[in-house]
């Protein structure tokens, strides 16, 4: 019988860095995307037009600003940024926590999702889709942090290896 050693040296994870950049893009973005989706800001002069109007099947252009996209895109790259950099000393229990909390996360959203499908109806239903396409990665950023700094602190983690 042949044996596979699977064992990978290289890492997934962006630098550690990024995390900073991350959050550098991050608060900006969440004010601006809170004027874009509350506000209905627009940036003047960012529109392009698009073949059809309301469905695909229509045969009228129409004029569509491109602000709500950007706000969106930046705010899935600053979220990124964040929640896929390295620490900056990632070893086996950084990488157990990591993936605890990303699994975490996907339960709590989906669960959240589901408590929506049953509760939520009409136009704020597609509000929580919205939100729920950004929550895996806030909740995940949320309890990886807090498991790391908070409840493991670099203090407990000693006394626990002693």
């Amino acid at each position: 019988m042949v044996k596979y050693n699977f064992q990978y040296e290289g890492s997934n994870l962006l630098p550690n860095k990024a995390r900073k950049l991350g959050w550098f893009i991050l608060l900006p973005v969440l004010l601006f995307g809170i004027f874009v989706m509350y506000w209905n800001f627009e940036i003047p002069g960012f529109e392009v037009i698009i073949p059809y109007s309301d469905t695909l099947f229509s045969s009228e252009p129409a004029p569509n600003n491109l602000t709500d996209e950007l706000a969106a895109i930046l705010f899935l790259v600053a979220l990124i940024l964040i929640a896929f950099s390295e620490e900056r000393d990632e070893d086996e229990f950084v990488s157990k926590i990591r993936l605890e909390s990303l699994q975490w996360s996907v339960y709590i959203n989906y669960g959240l999702l589901a408590m929506a499908i049953l509760f939520i109806y009409d136009s704020d239903f597609f509000q929580v889709l919205i939100y729920n396409m950004y929550t895996i990665l806030i909740f995940f950023i949320l309890r990886f942090n807090y498991v790391l700094r908070v409840k493991f602190n670099s203090n407990q983690v000693e006394v626990h290896e002693k």
